[in-house]
């Protein structure tokens, strides 16, 4: 009995223009070139990397956020509060040379000394 095979084509004698494939077909082929263990190991590879990075990601955005609120809760008030004493203190000596005179600028100087 005689089995009729389809014939392949050869692949030669057809013209490279003929030959339109997609970039996402020579991936798909180039499986068949691997091995199955091979495979499933760079494919758990990424899965991994990509799980690590947005969890990563994730992680460093929370601590950014909650080390920013903490230092404008805190460091913020007492910055503000600093700032408002040396306007304080500068604007009294100011008012104590208008009303004593320019001498009473050095006197405070050298006592301060």
């Amino acid at each position: 009995m005689a089995v009729f095979r389809e014939q392949e084509p050869d692949w030669d004698s057809i013209p490279e223009d003929e030959l339109n494939e997609t970039f996402l077909e020579r991936i798909e082929g180039l499986k068949e070139m691997f091995p199955e263990p091979l495979l499933k190991s760079v494919s758990s590879v990424a899965n991994w990397t990509t799980w690590f990075a947005s969890n990563t990601f994730w992680l460093t955005k929370s601590a950014v956020w909650v080390f920013a609120t903490t230092g404008m809760i805190m460091v913020l008030p007492y910055a503000l509060e600093n700032e408002n004493a040396e306007y304080q203190k500068k604007e009294s000596e100011h008012q104590r040379q208008v009303l004593l005179g320019p001498t009473s600028a050095i006197s405070s100087a050298k006592a301060g000394q």
